[in-house]
């Protein structure tokens, strides 16, 4: 049996952690042999590298684009090799939360050229693509709205990641490259409104997951 790689994409405050949590229980209670991880931080390395990345820099110093780059390529290059690989390997499903649409939606909008993503891609990536993205789109404005909201329930300023904070416009950029990625691969990434009840948004994702993993051999109903 293949195993097989799904990814959950979004703008800050899509609901990706509460649809992540939704499919795996899901998957679970099917006894399916599941791995549910995410980038930045799915290794001990990553952990690490995902506080320097997310978190205030209490230094006060400003990175440049490509110092971040090349830190989010060395979790993913981490994770791949001690996590994602080896599952696949395995015939198990691999669910993570953000991966390389991610990098280049962000940092492309953080104005990384193209060719650059390109070349760290073909390094890390070695020609692996998810079967299936799940793409959960929404306005900047609500989403940020969604995302204040979380954070005064977590605690305020310590609940609050590098990129909660950056202005409107740089989630508008955002958006816009996870929906030019989706419009540019229609057979791996299934975009979905967040904006619909929970519900709705778990079961349109169902009718994405369900087929796909029943033509790798997984008993699904």
């Amino acid at each position: 049996m293949q195993g097989v790689f799904i990814t959950i994409e979004g703008v800050e405050g899509s609901g990706k952690s509460t649809q992540l949590l939704r499919l795996s229980e899901r998957l679970r209670r099917l006894g399916l042999p599941l791995v549910v991880s995410k980038e930045p931080g799915g290794t001990a390395l990553g952990r690490e590298l995902r506080r320097l990345l997310l978190e205030r820099h209490a230094s006060g110093e400003t990175w440049c684009s490509e110092a971040e780059l090349l830190l989010f390529y060395a979790d993913r290059a981490q994770h791949l090799e001690t996590v994602v690989r080896p599952s696949l390997a395995a015939g198990k499903i691999v669910l993570l939360d953000r991966f390389e649409d991610s990098t280049r939606a962000y940092q492309g909008a953080s104005g990384v050229a193209e060719s650059a993503l390109d070349r760290l891609s073909e390094l890390v990536l070695r020609g692996l693509k998810p079967h299936l993205t799940v793409m959960l789109d929404l306005d900047p404005e609500v989403s940020l709205q969604r995302v204040e909201v979380r954070n005064l329930a977590l605690g305020g300023e310590f609940s609050e990641t590098r990129f909660d904070q950056a202005e409107l416009e740089f989630h508008r950029r955002v958006r816009n490259r996870f929906l030019v990625i989706a419009q540019n691969h229609p057979n791996r990434v299934a975009l979905i409104p967040a904006r619909n009840p929970v519900d709705q948004v778990a079961a349109s994702i169902w009718v994405r997951v369900a087929p796909l993993l029943r033509s790798a051999g997984f008993g699904v109903d």
